[in-house]
Parts: C-alpha cells; structure tokens; sequence
C-alpha cells in the first residue's frame, strides 16, 4: 500500500508539472501573439476533448481509451500554436493581411512547433507533435505543410511534388488529433474578435463550416461537431476573452 501510494503521488506530481510546462509553454506564445490568448486555448482544447468525445461514442471506444486519450488532446490542443513563438513579430502582430512570402513563413509554425516535441518520450509528446504539425491539413489535400520531414523541410520521399513541395496530407492521411484541432480552431477563430476582423454571427460561422465540410474540414467529425454545438457554446461562454484582448 505504502509503494502504491508513493507511485500514485509521483504520477500526480509528474502530472501536475507537465501541466504547469504547458501553461508556461502557453503564456510564452500568448506574449508574443495577440491572438494567442489564455481563453483561446483554452476554448480549442475543450471544443476539442467535447469534438472527440463525441466522435468516440459514434464508435463505441473502449472508456478507458476515451478517458487516456481525452487528457491527452487537451495539453496537446493548448500546444496547436505554440510555434508561432518562432515567427518574426513583424509578421505574428501584423494587423493587415499576409503578402504571399509572409504567408509561407507564417505557416512553418506548423514545423516549428512539431520541432519542440523532436524526442517522443510520452504519448503528449507524440500528440503534441502530430497535432502542432496537422491542424492546418485539409480534408482534400489543399492545406500545409503536408508530407514533410520537420528537421530538413524536405518531402517525405514518395510525396514530392513537380514543383518541389511536399504533396498535402489528405483525408485520414491526417491523424485524428489533426483532424478535430483543425475544427476547434477555425470556429473559435471565425467566433472571436480579432485584431483584423470582427467576431463573426454563429449563423455565419456554421454555414461557413459547412461549406468546407469534405474539403478542409472530416465530414463526419463536423457531423459530430454540429450535433454538439450547444456543448460548444457553453464552452464558449466558459472561457470568454477579456475586454482588450485583441487590442
């Protein structure tokens, strides 16, 4: 019993200090960007967990599965943007729109972050890699970085493209955690103000999420994302944004 208890108060303490990392980890992205705040992350991870969850039980996953895996996309959902931290402030807190070159350089946060967790010592870590790497795939292969070697930026052999690129990762080429992020974020970013835009109506951002389901976005995780939307909007209203968040 003594041994048990001793292991058990480890794990928690292990526990409680990888979730101080990732706050930390969360707080360091949120100074360098505007958009990154406390709220949103914390707003994408709880619309990601309910997105699973859902999802989970149109599958009939084991409980005990749902329960590990749940823990574990939430720290790695606060962690989709934390590689922003490695983009030039002149591009991260640009009011106006991207040219095309900033564009390109603003999505190698997707590498940079997957390049924090290069050793897998934890399935966080793998998680964290994955969903860093992916949130930004599309359905139909459009999205970015695609098949890539985050070390050298090189395709994956087998994926170059005429042009050099990497083809994009589509359909379940994407890993799931990839999948549901993608979600999570694109509707709390359509959902929020912003230094650029204005929150969107939840009419607009529903239609707009639609449109794109079978394109950017899994059509059956948005079928499950839209029959849970009133869990989202109580999310929603759980972590609201402060006042002057978005300047």
């Amino acid at each position: 019993i003594h041994y048990f208890a001793v292991t058990a108060a480890n794990a928690i303490e292990r526990a409680k200090m990888t979730r101080e990392i990732i706050l930390r980890m969360n707080r360091m992205a949120e100074l360098r960007d505007p958009k990154e705040t406390g709220p949103h992350v914390n707003r994408v991870a709880a619309y990601a967990v309910a997105l699973y969850e859902g999802w989970a039980a149109r599958k009939g996953l084991d409980s005990s599965e749902v329960d590990r895996s749940r823990d574990i996309l939430r720290m790695a959902a606060m962690l989709h943007d934390v590689g922003k931290v490695a983009i030039s402030d002149t591009i991260l807190k640009k009011p106006g729109r991207f040219t095309p070159d900033e564009y390109d350089l603003m999505k190698l946060h997707t590498v940079h972050g997957a390049r924090l967790f290069p050793d897998l010592y934890s399935e966080l870590d793998e998680a964290a890699a994955i969903v860093a790497l992916n949130h930004h795939e599309h359905w139909n292969g459009n999205g970015y970085p695609g098949h890539i070697d985050p070390a050298t930026l090189t395709p994956l052999p087998g994926f170059e493209q005429p042009d050099g690129t990497a083809r994009g990762k589509k359909g379940e080429e994407i890993p799931l955690f990839g999948r549901i992020v993608a979600i999570a974020d694109v509707y709390d970013a359509l959902s929020n103000r912003r230094c650029y835009k204005e929150a969107w109506d939840e009419s607009a951002v529903l239609e707009e999420l639609k449109k794109d389901s079978g394109t950017v976005f899994d059509p059956e995780l948005m079928e499950v994302f839209l029959e849970s939307i009133d869990t989202m909007r109580q999310i929603a209203a759980q972590f609201p944004d402060a006042p002057d968040a978005h300047g």
